[in-house]
């Protein structure tokens, strides 16, 4: 995997995610320190900032836990908000997935 403070990272964990390598729990205990405090934002194009940062809203409040989504609503995400969260953030930097691949530059999927 790449360095926590490599864009690439983020990247990976959601190729790993959606090919199902990782679990909701792990893609979060790694996606949110990647993001929130390692991450070197200046790397990060405008549209990959806004799309990350959305993700980040919904990873860092991720529980499986269902008497937390009963208990608290609207305070904590599903395995499915999760889920349909990374699809549409995969979606909408779509063209910086295909480059990445395309020079090889996404690792250990």
């Amino acid at each position: 995997m790449y360095e926590r403070t490599d864009k690439r990272r983020i990247y990976q964990l959601i190729e790993m995610y959606l090919s199902e390598k990782i679990d909701e729990a792990a893609f979060c205990r790694d996606f949110v320190p990647s993001y929130d405090t390692e991450l070197d934002y200046d790397t990060l194009t405008e549209e990959e900032h806004t799309a990350f940062s959305g993700l980040g809203k919904v990873a860092s409040r991720f529980s499986e836990f269902s008497e937390d989504i009963k208990k608290y609503p609207g305070t904590y995400f599903t395995k499915e908000e999760l889920k349909n969260t990374i699809i549409e953030t995969k979606e909408k930097l779509k063209k910086h997935f295909e480059e990445l691949e395309n020079n090889g530059n996404i690792d250990g999927v």
